[in-house]
């Protein structure tokens, strides 16, 4: 289906997300979320220190909780998908994949409505203090006069590269010191900062590699060192081994799967946008492989929220008429 047709129709489903809502109850299940930097506000997005990924505000994020409360959504833990979750009932889980250390700007939220959230931290980039590789090629990619569709074209071929490539990569283009964060925008938490957060009832830390590494581009050996090496890092440092995965960029393959039970990892997260619906939930593949919706700062929040509840989506509907039409030919 052409790209112009799929977001005119997406869009038709964005409009009719509300009046689907209000006709045909919805369908009870868990909703996963994902967020990456917390950006305190507009003017902090325009320094292009980083990467402006998501583009997510803290008020975004308080704007974002504050909306599945007054659905009547129950936030869970990690903990709780794991001891069962009712099948009657919505849930709501919050997810951070990095480990940036503006991560602790949605504490006073979480603390605020009494809610709980996963963050998943890429173990060596607070170990070492190092900036993530995205952030690098976009800051030193703005400053040496590169335009955004050049940047993402660049970063299209580094996620087909291992930690090690990218970091030659870039350190030759940009010099050693590219690594190096520039303020609390960029940089990832440190160890301490980590071990302090990790205490706090709300928060749940979870395994999202030693490296930010892309697994399916690493052989067995190297799959299996990216995992269990942030494994015990993660321990020192937080005193526990996480259960949860976010596997970086969503993307895993079935080493990486029966790695993830070798270290007892029960949770995996990825990045299909999808609803996850109980008790399919609890097959045991289906827990290492969990949906997970991401929010978009730019976008209408409540649009995007009532288009990822509704159960009735056209473009759904039409990719799997199409495939069907398709095995017959």
């Amino acid at each position: 289906m052409k790209t112009t047709l799929r977001k005119a129709i997406h869009q038709v489903d964005v409009m009719m997300a509300p009046l689907i809502l209000s006709a045909v109850k919805e369908q009870n299940a868990l909703n996963t979320y994902l967020f990456h930097a917390l950006f305190r506000d507009e003017e902090e997005l325009a320094l292009n220190c980083c990467d402006p990924q998501q583009q997510v505000t803290v008020d975004t994020f308080r704007r974002f909780v504050a909306y599945h409360k007054s659905k009547g959504y129950t936030f869970v833990s990690p903990v709780d998908v794991l001891k069962g979750l009712d099948p009657d009932e919505r849930y709501v889980m919050i997810t951070f994949d990095d480990g940036y250390y503006n991560n602790l700007r949605a504490l006073p939220i979480l603390e605020e409505f009494n809610v709980p959230a996963l963050f998943f931290i890429s173990a060596n980039h607070v170990r070492k203090g190092k900036a993530f590789w995205w952030d690098v090629a976009y800051r030193e990619g703005k400053k040496a006069g590169m335009s955004d569709a050049a940047i993402d074209l660049e970063k299209e071929h580094l996620l087909t590269l291992t930690d090690d490539a990218i970091d030659s990569y870039l350190t030759r283009k940009y010099g050693p010191a590219c690594f190096t964060p520039i303020g609390e925008t960029d940089r990832p938490l440190t160890p301490d900062e980590l071990n302090k957060f990790a205490q706090h009832p709300l928060v749940h830390i979870g395994n999202h590699t030693c490296d930010h590494a892309v697994l399916p581009n690493y052989n067995a050996a190297g799959i299996k060192e990216q995992i269990a090496k942030a494994q015990d890092i993660l321990e020192d440092i937080v005193g526990y081994r996480p259960i949860t995965i976010a596997y970086p960029c969503g993307e895993f393959n079935d080493t990486v799967l029966k790695v993830c039970r070798e270290e007892n990892i029960k949770l995996g997260i990825t990045t299909q946008h999808a609803k996850n619906f109980s008790p399919q939930l609890y097959e045991p593949t289906n827990l290492l492989t969990l949906n997970r919706f991401t929010i978009w700062g730019k976008e209408d929040l409540i649009s995007q929220c009532d288009f990822y509840r509704s159960d009735f989506h056209v473009l759904d509907k039409m990719k799997g008429m199409i495939k069907r039409l398709k095995a017959k030919v």
